[in-house]
Parts: structure tokens; sequence; C-alpha cells
């Protein structure tokens, strides 16, 4: 494993993410003590995101089929203006 400061991280940043981007882990440290670790992604294979609303579609075909005034917008334009 590298070792880097936040100095070194900081003016040598690109060489860093090289290390990383070769396979290998570098830890930064500050004081002499680890701080962070930088480390490539492992090579699992991404889990498929999740839908939270798997059914939004079926809800919104339903909430449109419902009508939520029993007239339509231009009665009530017509009956705001006073125009029976």
């Amino acid at each position: 494993m590298k070792t880097a400061t936040i100095r070194q991280v900081q003016n040598a940043f690109s060489e860093v993410l090289r290390h990383i981007h070769n396979g290998e882990t570098v830890a930064i440290t500050s004081r002499r003590k680890v701080i962070a670790i930088l480390a490539p992604p492992t090579a699992s294979k991404p889990s498929k995101p999740t839908r939270p609303w798997a059914n939004l579609t079926a809800r919104l075909a339903e909430l449109q089929k419902q009508s939520m005034l029993a007239v339509s917008g231009a009665d009530l334009v017509t009956q705001d203006r006073g125009c029976y």
C-alpha cells in the first residue's frame, strides 16, 4: 500500500489517481496517522437499480381516469365570468 500526505495529494493528485487506476491502494496521512484510504472500486457486478414506484405508470393511469372536478375547466371560467 502506498502512502501520501495531504500536501502530496493536493500537489500531485493525478499521480495518486494513476496509482489507484493501476490497482494500488493509497493511504492518506496527516501527522503520520492514516486518515483515509483510497482504493480502486471492487470488480463486483453492480446491482440493478430498484424502482421506488414500480407501479407508477399504472397509478398515473388510474388517477387520470378519476375526474377531480364534476365540471370542466371551461365551464368554471364561463361561470366565473357570469356568462351562464
